[in-house]
């Protein structure tokens, strides 16, 4: 052991004479200890007991049968329980000391000449002692902070509320050497606690609920202190038959934040076993760390599950939207069109038996008014629900897009696609098309662009859509439109629902990209948590 390097061969061989030699006066020698340190450091029985161990009367236990190393683990261990008890380590120091100056009395008589090398055996002893102590102390304080680094970590990996809560069980048992544990946590509007994470039971007790104020857990949620049971068996605070029979002895603390106490932390022994000041202390600390991270857990779930919510809610507006298209669409076909129709053929009728000049002109008139008119509406008809899309497919449509650009702008507008792209659900063509039409329409309003280009493949079943041109780019900060950021928006939504992913980039005088990507199968629940996630700003995009 590293306590044991400073001390030579013959330095043991000094230390195990002088200890043999002081053996018969050890039980004067200790009571005198037990007295002057109780009255000195006011001490109780637990930190004397402790401090006991770490005398050479304990050592020649050990050195009697040649196990030095045996008291230095013995060290060790008694080292990290004083650690636990918050004994100082001036207090370890003056306690070796004082049994050391007690013992020098006896020296005198006992070594004569060689007075010197046994006091200075002694000495050594001590030295290695506390140097013992001292690493015990500092193994403890290593093991709380790693404890609490641990429950941090806990927080920052865990998926949701229940891993965190199995890990910060894991971490609690391991770190107290127990042999189970059990979380429970408070549903306020019930006020009861109820079992939602449990280690090393024979008898895991998920449906276990107890009353705020009842019972052990209860009465610690309650009262907001920590709390020990060592008799399980027979106290009857214990409610649970299978926490009963799984422990002998319980340590439990609240996990409470300033509002609220959140649930309890408890963990189980297989012997009865009273908990040290410091434990108490390090258990309570991890309680209340947890109980921060199980605010945010959930906080962070109910914020998911909005999204979610919203994300079906969006989701069910736009199939609503496309609805209301078709049915508008249809609606000016068969009647508004009809219509019009009906009044032109009229028109017509009245213009071939009207021989007046000035009265022809004006049916003339009206019949190019109602002429425009059908255009019009055809136009509309086709960017509500376009017959093209719907009969041949997405490719056509969209090269009708891009020439309708073409025409109305003057721009160049390509499209580049290969012919086995085949057709795409009824949804999935729906919304491409309308991803297209949106980004031509912005090319159309704010790029200032000249040339516009269309891509579209397919790798592995997964459909790959580029729109780039060579406007002006996404302007931020200046001259920036709020329809534009909309606009965006709706795409990013539209391919969300599908599952798939946007990747927009765009420079100042460099252009915009629009990257989409529509996985083969879209699933309406990946769709939604998509969605979700791109109204949290999980969406690729530079400007």
């Amino acid at each position: 052991m590293p306590a044991l390097l400073p001390l030579k061969e013959s330095s043991r061989e000094l230390i195990v004479e002088v200890a043999n030699a002081l053996e018969p006066y050890f039980p004067d020698i200790t009571t005198s200890w037990r007295e002057r340190l109780g009255a000195d450091l006011g001490l109780d029985g637990r930190a004397l007991a402790a401090l006991e161990r770490l005398n050479v009367s304990t050592g020649s236990s050990y050195f009697g049968h040649g196990n030095m190393t045996g008291f230095f683990e013995n060290l060790a261990y008694f080292g990290n329980r004083l650690a636990k008890l918050q004994i100082d380590t001036r207090a370890v120091a003056r306690s070796l000391e004082l049994y050391e100056s007690l013992c020098e009395p006896y020296l005198g008589s006992l070594f004569g000449e060689r007075l010197g090398e046994a006091k200075a055996a002694l000495e050594m002893l001590s030295a290695a002692t506390f140097q013992t102590v001292s690493g015990a102390y500092f193994d403890a304080k290593t093991s709380e902070s790693a404890a609490l680094l641990a429950v941090l970590d806990a927080e920052l990996s865990a998926q949701d509320l229940a891993a965190l809560l199995e890990r910060v069980l894991e971490i609690t048992v391991t770190t107290f050497g127990a042999s189970n544990g059990v979380v429970l946590l408070r549903d306020h509007d019930s006020d009861l606690l109820q079992v939602t994470a449990a280690r090393g039971l024979q008898e895991p007790p998920e449906d276990l609920t107890i009353p705020v104020g009842q019972g052990f857990s209860g009465r610690v949620a309650q009262t907001g202190e920590p709390d020990v049971v060592l008799d399980a068996a027979h106290d009857e605070r214990i409610q649970s038959p299978a926490l009963r029979r799984s422990a002998a002895s319980w340590w439990a603390v609240p996990m409470k934040t300033a509002a609220a106490t959140t649930g309890v932390l408890m963990i189980g022994f297989a012997k009865p076993y009273e908990w040290m000041p410091t434990e108490r202390e390090l258990m309570r600390a991890i309680a209340e760390r947890s109980a921060l991270a199980i605010d945010r857990a959930r906080i962070n779930e109910a914020l998911r599950e909005r999204e979610v919510r919203i994300a079906e809610l969006s989701a069910h507006l736009l199939r609503v939207q496309e609805q209301e298209r078709r049915r508008i669409s249809r609606e000016l076909h068969d009647e508004t069109g009809q219509e019009l129709m009906v009044i032109r053929l009229y028109l017509g009728m009245l213009e071939n038996v009207v021989t007046a000049r000035n009265p022809r002109l004006k049916i003339r008139e009206t019949l190019d008014v109602v002429d425009r008119t059908i255009d019009g509406i055809r136009r509309i008809i086709a960017r509500l629900s376009p017959l093209l899309l719907q009969e041949l497919g997405l490719i056509p449509a969209i090269r009708k897009e891009a020439k309708d650009l073409a025409r109305n702008t003057g721009m160049k507008a390509r499209v580049s696609a290969p012919p086995d792209i085949g057709r795409l659900s009824t949804e999935a063509e729906a919304a491409v098309y309308r991803v297209v039409q949106e980004a031509l329409h912005n090319v159309a309003k704010h790029a200032q662009a000249s040339n516009v280009n269309i891509q579209m493949s397919k790798e592995n079943g997964e459909l790959h859509l580029l729109i780039e041109d060579d406007g002006i780019g996404i302007q931020t900060k200046y001259g920036s439109s709020r329809s534009r950021s909309f606009g965006l928006a709706g795409i990013k939504e539209r391919i969300g629902m599908l599952g798939g992913q946007v990747h927009i980039t765009s420079g100042r005088g460099k252009g915009t990209r629009i990257e989409v990507t529509v996985p083969p199968e879209p699933t309406r629940e990946s769709g939604l948590v998509l969605a979700a996630t791109a109204k949290q700003g999980g969406w690729n995009a530079q400007n």
